[in-house]
């Protein structure tokens, strides 16, 4: 079986209009490190031409894999990818982004070089396809598991997307996803962040997420709320006491967006208890909370007392 260094896990459900430029750019990016690369690219439940653009991109290139599942789960395609994966690290790409130009090469060099359980960067918003996006080179930095934790908690510099991610394959085989329709990161990447001790991250990076209008995690019903509260609760779980006032940002976040929704549900009163349990001053002291989560504890505190 042939090794490679990084497996590229590209998904794709009904991404046509935007797949070729997305597979071309992946290709661009690697530049004279495309043979020691792999692309995994994964269609699932497509009804639109998103198969036969991957098979047409996989043919005759002996280091691209094509697979059609129908699992309407990221959680299971992310699973499956990682498990046909063959590189020493994984990234993932979704289907309707794009990568800059030669941006994978320096990425290649240094983690074949250095070895780090993950190489975190920063990703790059797009709203407007017409404008270009040139490559920086990256600016990293050597940070410890306790602070990568506590910059993914306090949601500036990273979340839990693992696009824009590099991380062991060996971890990512240990730390599985939920089968979720959605919020499948944020349960499984605290569990990641604490599985790593050696993290670099840098305030640049390779990836172009394009701000195409609504997502899975953006178009809410009652079952993604629900999913989201379970990532919640892994969190807790995982993290334990630690980093405590953070957590709770995240409970205050999820609380202010879905209350009416949450104010129904039978099971509330352990969420309500993680913001009833918050000692309101040293909150409002804290230095690493961010002054909005500080006004919006005021807010939450209000609406959980007429549940």
């Amino acid at each position: 079986m042939k090794h490679y260094d990084l497996s590229v896990i590209v998904t794709a459900h009904n991404c046509a209009k935007y797949l070729t430029t997305c597979l071309n750019s992946i290709q661009v990016a690697m530049g004279d490190k495309f043979p020691q690369c792999e692309l995994v690219l994964i269609n699932d439940s497509s009804s639109d031409d998103t198969p036969a653009l991957f098979e047409a991109f996989a043919a005759g290139r002996s280091n691209v894999v094509q697979y059609n599942v129908a699992f309407k789960n990221i959680g299971k395609v992310r699973n499956f990818g990682v498990s046909q994966a063959r590189g020493d690290y994984i990234t993932m790409v979704d289907g309707d982004d794009q990568l800059k130009p030669d941006s994978l090469v320096e990425i290649i060099n240094f983690l074949t070089t250095n070895e780090p359980d993950m190489l975190i960067t920063k990703l790059t918003e797009v709203r407007d396809s017409s404008s270009p996006v040139n490559h920086e080179p990256m600016q990293l930095k050597q940070i410890t598991t306790d602070i990568a934790i506590k910059k993914y908690l306090i949601h500036q510099a990273f979340q839990a997307h693992f696009i824009g991610k590099f991380i062991k394959r060996s971890i990512l085989l240990r730390c599985k996803f939920p089968n979720y329709i959605c919020y499948e990161d944020a349960f499984v990447f605290p569990e990641v962040l604490k599985s790593c001790k050696d993290i670099y991250f840098s305030s640049t990076g390779p990836y172009m997420y394009f701000k195409h209008g609504n997502t899975l995690s953006s178009d809410l019903d009652e079952e993604k709320i629900k999913l989201c509260r379970n990532g919640l609760d892994q969190m807790s779980l995982v993290l334990k006491g630690d980093y405590k006032f953070l957590q709770v940002c995240h409970w205050i976040e999820f609380i202010n967006r879905n209350h009416l929704t949450i104010s129904k549900w039978k099971d509330r009163s352990s969420i309500k208890q993680n913001i009833e349990e918050v000692d309101t001053l040293p909150f409002l002291l804290h230095p690493a909370v961010r002054i909005s989560y500080k006004r919006k504890l005021i807010k939450v505190k209000k609406l959980i007392r007429s549940w």
